[in-house]
């Protein structure tokens, strides 16, 4: 059953309704990967403002260091430039195949660290913050996009003052449900957000085009619901229903097939079953 502060949030963040920030707001908030943009819209004050603005700035600061490194590298920072305002867990980057490695060994020399190296992903670490270099979007070496298609959408932006080479906003939207859908099997407020804010006739037949126009349904259903407030958010797909998607997507397209064989490497191993057992017990990411 939907509470009335998680309509008062949905309503908050949609429509910049006001609300009033008591403890579940807050910890609704924060699930859904909104917090920052809710205490700023309500000029909270106080250590929890206090410590979002500084996770904040590490991550601009990160994203500065990052962007300086890559210079001259076909790259593009995703999942950063929101019409919502938060704290991101991470800094993921596209980056053309031929040029990961040059681009993990610049970050190496700034003093990263190779967390891990996989098929289509380096992670690398410094100062407790991530960076995922990507070559193409995927989940335990199974691919669900390609990352030139992406890449061929660069654009300049700013984020939080620093200039970026990012991707449009079609394609940060398409982005945004094939991460949430695919990647995460989970739905947040901040998902739902740039959709609404963002969707137009662009995103459309870019949904066409790169056949996501179900998972495109999938989580506008899911912000009607929310609005109406029938379904809760973060709202968490079935398992069963999940794997189903993620298999018949990678099997939908010729080019997606040949990681089936990365993924299957990872079946059974210590890693791949400590990810599935965090994935089963969460309810956001």
């Amino acid at each position: 059953m939907v509470n009335s502060q998680l309509r008062d949030l949905v309503k908050a963040v949609l429509f910049d309704e006001p609300i009033d920030l008591d403890p579940e707001v807050i910890e609704l908030a924060r699930l859904n990967k909104v917090l920052l943009h809710i205490l700023r819209a309500s000029n909270y004050d106080g250590e929890l403002r206090s410590s979002q603005e500084d996770g904040l700035r590490r991550v601009v600061n990160v994203v500065a260091e990052v962007e300086d490194a890559l210079g001259g590298i076909e790259h593009a920072l995703i999942k950063l430039v929101k019409p919502v305002t938060y704290v991101p867990a991470d800094v993921d980057v596209l980056v053309r195949r031929d040029q990961v490695l040059l681009a993990a060994s610049r970050l190496v020399r700034l003093g990263y660290r190779v967390l891990l190296y996989e098929p289509y992903t380096i992670t690398l670490v410094k100062n407790g913050i991530n960076v995922d270099l990507y070559v193409h979007p995927s989940i335990a070496n199974l691919v669900y996009a390609r990352g030139e298609e992406f890449l061929k959408s660069r654009v300049k932006a700013r984020y939080n003052g620093v200039e970026v080479i990012s991707i449009d906003r079609d394609h940060e939207v398409v982005l945004t449900v094939l991460h949430a859908v695919y990647k995460e099997g989970i739905v947040t407020l901040n998902d739902v957000a740039t959709v609404i804010r963002w969707l137009d006739d662009g995103v459309m037949r870019l949904c066409l085009r790169l056949r996501c126009v179900q998972v495109l349904e999938l989580v506008l259903t899911t912000a009607l619901l929310s609005i109406r407030g029938m379904i809760n958010l973060p709202y968490k797909l079935p398992m069963g229903y999940w794997s189903s998607k993620l298999l018949s997507r990678v099997l939908s397209n010729g080019a997606y097939v040949p990681s089936i064989l990365q993924g299957l490497k990872r079946v059974g191993d210590a890693r791949s079953l400590g990810q599935l057992a965090i994935r089963i017990t969460r309810i956001s990411y």
